[in-house]
């Protein structure tokens, strides 16, 4: 039998999977590398991100404070931070984003150092255009902490939210990145895009990590000319017939 790797079949060809074209990215500083005193850094009080803003919610005003906005600017999961409350801070595994470079890692600890709000308003909208936003984001756990935990985002555009799948990690694991998408229709010139980490148990210490925040509206796809597409499939199916007939005969050969 011919070996099935000298088939022209689209089986022998693996494409992974990608995100779809959009024009422009409205999104200011989505890959989060842009920071007021760089990354490996707790956001607020040691370093900020250049176009967003951050907002303690569910949190023990009495003891935190501002400073609840438990969260961090990180070069990889795993990477120590030094914060200035709450001693050092890393994650106990995990792996680089497929986005490069920064992420934003948020705690979820209800009623003590509580979550964060993170938004930016996106302006240059069209109201009742669709608009695609799409992130990667994953769950991993503090280290010094144990059990299993599971996590989700909570993404609201104007009035309309979104709610990731929830995922599940075991015990000082890492889920590995995931990439999330979802459309909204803007009902008007600007809206606020906000980001909410919800984890649990918060005793286990989940984290959520961030990054490659995309949105804008999709390029239109192409119309195509019947007579044209029929004439340049005929050309590749021909070119392709070609080449097998090619490796048939050298593949005889190598046997003879």
């Amino acid at each position: 039998m011919f070996p099935a790797c000298f088939s022209w079949r689209p089986r022998c060809w693996p494409f992974p999977a990608v995100r779809g074209a959009q024009a422009v990215n409205l999104v200011s500083n989505g890959s989060f590398e842009q920071t007021s005193s760089g990354a490996d850094k707790m956001t607020y009080l040691s370093t900020t991100l250049t176009g967003w803003s951050l907002t303690p919610i569910n949190q023990n005003n009495t003891q935190w404070g501002i400073a609840g906005t438990y969260s961090f600017v990180m070069t990889s999961p795993t990477a120590t931070v030094n914060a200035p409350i709450g001693g050092n801070f890393s994650m106990v595994a995990g792996t680089d984003s497929p986005d490069g470079g920064n992420l934003f890692a948020a705690t979820s600890q209800v009623g003590s150092s509580g979550q964060q709000q993170l938004s930016q308003m996106i302006n240059g909208l069209t109201a009742g255009n669709v608009y695609t936003l799409s992130f990667y984001e994953g769950l991993g756990q503090r280290t010094g902490y144990s059990g299993a935990t599971s996590g989700f985002w909570d993404v609201t555009f104007g009035n309309d939210t979104y709610t990731s799948p929830t995922v599940n990690n075991p015990s000082g694991g890492f889920t590995g990145w995931e990439l999330r998408s979802t459309t909204f229709t803007a009902s008007s010139a600007s809206q606020l895009l906000m980001f909410v980490f919800n984890g649990s148990p918060s005793g286990s210490f989940p984290v959520g990590v961030l990054d490659g925040i995309v949105l804008g509206e999709p390029l239109p796809v192409p119309e195509i000319d019947p007579a044209s597409f029929g004439s340049a499939l005929a050309l590749v199916v021909g070119a392709l017939g070609m080449l097998e007939r090619r490796a048939r005969k050298l593949l005889v050969a190598a046997v003879a």
